[in-house]
């Protein structure tokens, strides 16, 4: 794991999982934060950002996926979401277009939970390095348009810029 990836925080609200997913992760020069609710969450998110949270959807009384969308509105802290329910595919599939990079489904490996781990830290380093080597590139694609934040232009496929536009820089 990169020095900038940050802790780790596992939020899921069986005890003995919680333990253990956080000891094999600290094993591994991982380090973990725990939590087993929203709220114990909340909590660790007033601190230091992670690096990454893994987010059981079942939480007793709450509910993950509410959990997600409230990551989702203030961070883009990657978040691997995983849950017991084997056969409800539409959690799965609410889960990953809520925003989470990854899902995994109960029971699960240790080891594979920290090769996903990397995986996705693997992926968002690479994103931020990109970024980083070629600025104007750096930007955002859709719908046949490029979004360069850095540069604060809007073109069309023909790259052509579109004078009218201004984005307002933010400090």
């Amino acid at each position: 794991m990169t020095e900038s990836a940050g802790h780790i925080i596992v939020v899921d609200d069986d005890p003995s999982l919680r333990q253990m997913l956080s000891g094999y992760l600290e094993g591994h020069s991982v380090p973990v934060k725990a939590a087993s609710s929203g709220t114990e969450l909340n909590r660790q998110l007033e601190g230091a950002e992670p690096g990454l949270i893994v987010l059981d959807i079942r939480l007793g009384q709450e509910d993950g996926l509410d959990l997600l969308r409230d990551i989702r509105a203030s961070s883009d802290v990657p978040v691997i979401v995983m849950t017991g329910h084997r056969c409800d595919e539409v959690d799965r599939i609410v889960g990953l277009e809520l925003g989470a990079d990854d899902y995994l489904v109960k029971p699960f490996s240790p080891r594979e939970l920290l090769a996903r781990i990397r995986a996705v830290l693997r992926r968002q380093e690479m994103g931020r390095a990109a970024r980083t080597r070629n600025p104007e590139r750096g930007g955002y694609r859709f719908g046949g348009w490029r979004l360069e934040r850095r540069g604060r232009r809007l073109l069309e496929r023909d790259e052509a810029r579109l004078n009218r536009l201004m984005i307002p820089k933010s400090d």
